[in-house]
Order: structure tokens, then sequence, then C-alpha cells
């Protein structure tokens, strides 16, 4: 199975976390990053990319929930959403260096990665 995560990559604490916690994760054999910018702007390449995932996270920073809007913009409706603001109670700022509760996020991300790869085995 094949799982794609989006980050948001927004300019605030929450997007920038989105980012680091999918790289943290991103192994490109089961999880791959999917360009955040790349469905929106219907560059063919990364559509076709992305669809090559069976699952996919939404990883939002913050309720604007700008990855959620990516993979809708490309056709891909089905997905895991978690958002930073909300489901972590993390305030959105301007600290880029702000890493509050990345641990229990990153972790909470994993559990959806299990889960999918629990759903394929049953």
């Amino acid at each position: 199975m094949k799982i794609g995560i989006l980050p948001c990559q927004g300019a605030c604490n929450v997007g920038v976390m989105t980012n680091k916690v999918a790289l943290n994760l991103v192994d490109n054999e089961t999880v791959n990053m999917v360009c955040p910018l790349g469905l929106p702007l219907g560059i063919k390449n990364i559509i076709d990319m992305a669809n090559v995932n069976e699952k996919h996270i939404a990883l939002n920073g913050c309720p604007v929930k700008c990855a959620s809007k990516a993979l809708e913009s490309a056709g891909i409706t089905e997905y895991k959403e978690i958002t930073l603001t909300s489901d972590f109670d993390i305030p959105k700022n301007k600290n880029f260096k702000d890493e509050t509760n990345i641990d229990n996020v990153e972790a909470k991300v994993k559990d959806v990665i299990d889960e999918f790869l629990s759903e394929q085995k049953g």
C-alpha cells in the first residue's frame, strides 16, 4: 500500500510543523510526499504521482485546511484529515520555530498510517 501525505506548509508555525512531521515520516516506499502546490495548479505529473497512492492524509495547520482543499482540487475526496489548531489546540502564530505539541502530531499521523496499513491486512 502507498500512502500520500500532503502537508499544508503554510506561512505560520502550524504550517511549518506539518512539513516537519511529513518529512519525518516519508519513507518513499510506503509513505510518499504529495506536492501541496502542484495539485491545485493542475500539474499533470504531480496529480498522476498523487493518484499512485491508495490512501491520503491531509495534514492541515489551521482551519483554512489548504491541504484538504488541494487534494479535493485534484479530485481526491477520500482522505484522513488532521488539523493542528483544532485537533491539538495549538495556537497559530508567526513563530516558525514554535514546535508546541509536534511529538503528539507526529504520533497521531503515525497512528493514521498504522490504521491504513492494518485495514489493508484485514
